[in-house]
């Protein structure tokens, strides 16, 4: 595995990599020549993924030229926002809509993905169902020149930023078909992968064929969108009639009754995954929202898990969450220190406590903190039986003293400031 992480980075990279990969693409420049300019490897793919509401990636490219199917870029996240659609719906629909939206399947990435479901109880087989996002009624007003309704006209907005008006016209007998039959059997084995159209009546069958691709075009488009997820049995060989599946006795495998930090943690690495290529840059913004702290824990490890089947990855991850900071690894990985701006050895803060994350990378110490006391303590003690006490302990001193103006007045760790203070002042050594 050739991976690197860096923690707690500012995430701006990302619009310079977009106008210089459109150079590439306008201007037929060489991407080594581009990277030689950088003086440093340019990636070969970006893939932006968070599940906050208030993140700043981009959705997509706005020129229609520039858009290749899961191309360069690959976004997961919440947008577009629309009040018609919950955070978690939207993030689905986009995870899926990467993961159908690849044209072939490596074995790596099916490992990764079946590892992945495996970890949160989903087992191979997916039962997909899905809303179409637009009434009957605008079809038919879509297709005369009439006038829509407020949630068709936002939808068809999105949408021609990247599809002419006749390629959406001609989605319209898709949406037809699933409005029909809105469910789909996604079956993920380490060879393959493949998505069938569940039909609950032999009538409800159509000549139209509806693959993987069409629905991730259909999801990007907006046209529909993921109502739920859930793991299922089947008693047969999977075929296109649900009388073959039995979801009875399945506990707790929707993705609807997950609880939201689950929901956010299993929808981020489903759309990273989906996305990922070897010389990727991914960047995560704030991975921490709604994780229990078990999850934050492991977040790190289950990073590296998933992807360590790809060369030349590097993760940028912003994060408030010194647990997070303390699952980084040993190597590859750098803490970038946004108040004193710069880069740091990620080797000292590795499995540490949270008290030590927040009292020396993040510059608060937060309420008695315990890392600090025992700090505190150590230089006491070293005072108090030396005469001459050694320069790392009298600066040790200098930075503990840097927080007692942090502090409550009657926190733990200002009383014990001062009771140093004192001790230091006494022996001549402030």
């Amino acid at each position: 595995m050739s991976q690197n992480v860096y923690i707690g980075m500012t995430l701006k990279p990302w619009p310079i990599l977009l106008d210089h990969y459109r150079d590439v693409k306008e201007y037929s420049a060489k991407w080594n020549l581009l990277g030689e300019r950088f003086g440093l490897p340019l990636p070969r793919k970006l893939i932006a993924a968070s599940t906050s509401q208030f993140e700043k990636f981009q959705l997509r490219w706005k020129n229609k030229r520039d858009i290749q199917h899961n191309g360069f870029y690959a976004y997961v996240g919440s947008k577009p926002y629309t009040p018609f659609q919950a955070p978690s719906t939207r993030i689905a629909s986009k995870a899926i809509q990467q993961l159908l939206g690849n044209e072939k399947f490596e074995t790596r990435k099916l490992a990764a993905l079946t590892n992945f479901l495996h970890k949160f109880d989903f087992g191979g087989l997916l039962r997909l169902r899905f809303n179409v996002a637009i009434s009957s009624d605008d079809f038919t007003n879509l297709q005369n020149g009439q006038q829509l309704q407020p949630k068709t006209a936002l939808i068809l907005k999105e949408a021609l930023e990247e599809y002419e008006l006749e390629e959406i016209l001609g989605l319209i007998k898709y949406c037809e078909s699933i409005s029909k039959a809105p469910e789909f059997l996604l079956s993920l084995h380490p060879n393959v992968i493949s998505l069938n159209h569940l039909r609950i009546h032999e009538e409800t069958v159509s000549d139209v064929t509806i693959d993987s691709h069409v629905v991730s075009t259909l999801l990007r488009a907006g046209l529909i969108e993921l109502e739920n997820l859930e793991t299922v049995r089947h008693t047969k060989s999977p075929s296109n009639y649900v009388d073959d599946i039995d979801i009875s006795d399945v506990p707790l495998t929707g993705l609807a009754k997950r609880s939201s930090g689950e929901q956010c943690l299993f929808l981020l690495f489903l759309g990273i995954i989906s996305s990922i290529e070897d010389d990727a840059l991914i960047c995560i913004d704030e991975p921490e929202i709604s994780l229990h702290p078990q999850w934050q824990e492991k977040f790190v490890d289950i990073l590296k898990d998933s992807f360590s089947g790809y060369q030349g990855c590097h993760f940028l991850i912003a994060t408030h969450s010194p647990l997070i900071v303390s699952d980084i690894s040993a190597s590859n990985c750098c803490v970038y220190d946004m108040v004193n701006r710069k880069l740091i050895d990620a080797r000292p803060h590795k499995e540490r406590s949270a008290d030590y994350q927040l009292a020396t990378l993040f510059h608060n110490p937060g309420n008695n903190n315990e890392y600090l006391i025992t700090q505190i303590i150590e230089v006491l003690d070293c005072v108090c039986k030396t005469e001459n006490p050694p320069e790392e302990i009298l600066a040790t001193a200098n930075w503990l003293l840097s927080f007692e103006s942090q502090l409550e007045e009657h926190d733990k760790v200002r009383v014990l400031l001062g009771i140093m203070r004192s001790t230091l002042l006494a022996g001549g050594y402030l």
